[in-house]
């Protein structure tokens, strides 16, 4: 019996198992890895700053040498329930040279917390970078969210228009966004294996998805997805930017058919890859 897209049970959790699509995650995770440590050791940077009471509740920012730079704050993947900033402290290289500010936070993990509650957290920490900006030498008018995964559904909550008032922000607050192989619309896990720690009910998959809350006209974007995703993956992609189009975003779409899930992040360290360097444009660096 289908149940979504066209797929049965078992054919959809194929479709949402990312692991499935590459021989191991350790080699994704060591070179990140290698590659954020080389970062701190050249950069430093502010490593760990609390923007809430929860220890996940943390950020880190690498300044550039001039005060007043945009910001990108980077929100990692991990099916809301794994994941941490430190593994993507390696781009800092790239924006610090750039001339931005390259701010990667933590958030609070499912099932501990639920995905309304870690929606709250990257709010919070938009809200937190934004009233703190000259502390991390940024300005607080040049705001922008980047996110892979999971974290590209997160960032596109931050896109979304209606809750920055409840944050005392501004409703343009971000003025730039990048969902990347993001998870878009959460129906799907009404259904997967996911559904065990997501809790997720009818109300809660309206409330939270990013294609029933799409941002607002003129907003410019960076979308990225990997042509060895599965055909679920790229779909979401593809859907939730011609929706946003449609909406009069300004979208600007780069699928890399070279790469999986994992190795899109690599293009992160090359400042001439379609994908930085559009990311670069929007920050106005470019």
């Amino acid at each position: 019996m289908t149940i979504y897209q066209g797929y049965d049970l078992d054919d959809l959790e194929v479709q949402y198992d990312i692991a499935g699509t590459i021989e191991s995650l350790d080699v994704y995770h060591a070179e990140y890895g290698g590659l954020s440590a080389k970062a701190v050791e050249r950069l430093g940077g502010k490593l760990d700053i609390s923007y809430g009471d929860d220890p996940l509740q943390s950020l880190d920012a690498f300044p550039t040498a001039n005060s007043g730079a945009p910001i990108l704050m980077f929100i990692h993947g991990g099916y809301w329930a794994a994941g941490d900033k430190a593994g993507y402290r390696f781009p800092a290289d790239t924006f610090h040279d750039a001339g931005a500010v390259w701010a990667p936070i933590n958030y609070r993990l499912a099932p501990a917390a639920s995905l309304d509650d870690i929606v709250h957290d990257v709010r919070s920490a938009v809200a937190w970078v934004y009233n703190n900006a000259a502390e991390i030498g940024g300005d607080a008018g040049q705001l922008y969210v980047f996110g892979h995964s999971a974290g590209g559904h997160l960032a596109a909550m931050t896109l979304a228009s209606g809750w920055q008032s409840d944050y005392g922000l501004p409703d343009d607050v971000v003025k730039g966004g990048a969902p990347c192989s993001g998870l878009h619309d959460l129906n799907p896990f009404l259904h997967t294996s996911q559904k065990g720690y997501l809790n997720l009910d009818e109300a809660g998959v309206s409330r939270l998805s990013p294609m029933q809350n799409l941002p607002r006209a003129g907003l410019p974007m960076v979308m990225a997805w990997g042509g060895k995703e599965t055909d679920e993956f790229m779909r979401q992609s593809a859907d939730y930017a011609a929706a946003c189009q449609a909406g009069g975003a300004n979208v600007s779409t780069h699928p890399f058919p070279e790469h999986n899930h994992f190795s899109l992040a690599s293009e992160l360290t090359n400042p001439a890859s379609p994908l930085t360097a559009s990311l670069i444009k929007m920050l106005g660096l470019g």
